[in-house]
């Protein structure tokens, strides 16, 4: 298996499994994998992901270099180290970026 697959599947299971298995012993203002997947790509490029990726040509996943796919990895084990509030902050930065309210 090459690295690119290799996080690719990692990628995954945090965000397919790992994170929404936590979410329901945490405080997490989210618990579906479409969530933390938005949560990290928004937070990875500081703006909603689909201004930087394509939307509907190959899931966004897919679309990331190794280094990026690295950088959305320890931003998913850092919402498993730090405290609820980080998760928090990473969900309004990206409620922002789309324009919503502080919810």
């Amino acid at each position: 298996m090459d690295r690119l697959t290799q996080l690719r599947n990692q990628y995954l299971e945090l965000t397919n499994r790992v994170l929404p298995d936590l979410a329901s012993s945490r405080k997490f203002p989210v618990r579906y994998n479409h969530c933390f997947q938005r949560i990290i790509l928004d937070n990875l490029f500081d703006r909603c992901w689909y201004e930087v990726l394509e939307r509907k040509r190959i899931p966004a996943y897919q679309q990331l270099s190794e280094e990026q796919l690295e950088n959305a990895i320890a931003l998913a084990n850092l919402i498993i180290a730090q405290p609820d509030s980080y998760l928090e902050q990473l969900n309004q930065n990206s409620l922002q970026w789309r324009g919503h309210q502080n919810v």
